[in-house]
């Protein structure tokens, strides 16, 4: 697949508290992955940062304003959480819940205004009806 053709997948980062960036992360472990979407990630940098290093993964992410600026090849995230937010694994946080909500409205917002192609599914479907590969 030309990297032209990658479809755009917007992710976001669910419940902070939770295990979001641990699927994200263990996803793209598999470098296959980028093969396949340009993943960019709505959430927060600092949220991820703290994610890899519990989970001790050496993953990279690039760290982007708006989803334009996505980068093949790589995993990319979008800052939609203040750099304030209080993570506190497995508990469940009005704080968490707000920046859940956060990153999906932006993603929304985004998807609306054809920056992403679509959201995560798509690209399983397409996936598994080998589309891509």
């Amino acid at each position: 697949m030309s990297e032209k053709q990658k479809i755009r997948v917007g992710i976001t980062q669910g419940d902070i508290n939770g295990i979001g960036y641990e699927i994200i992360f263990k996803t793209f472990e598999n470098a296959e992955m980028f093969d396949i979407c340009t993943p960019i990630i709505y959430g927060s940098p600092k949220v991820a940062a703290y994610h890899r290093k519990a989970l001790e993964m050496e993953i990279q992410y690039n760290t982007i304003e708006r989803a334009e600026e996505a980068q093949n090849g790589k995993l990319n995230i979008i800052n939609c959480n203040s750099d304030e937010v209080r993570i506190e694994l497995g508990n469940n946080t009005q704080e968490a819940g707000q920046a859940a909500f956060e990153a999906l409205e932006r993603a929304v917002q985004d998807y609306k205004d054809g920056k992403i192609d679509d959201n995560e599914q798509k690209a399983v479907k397409e996936f598994r009806l080998g589309r891509y590969g």
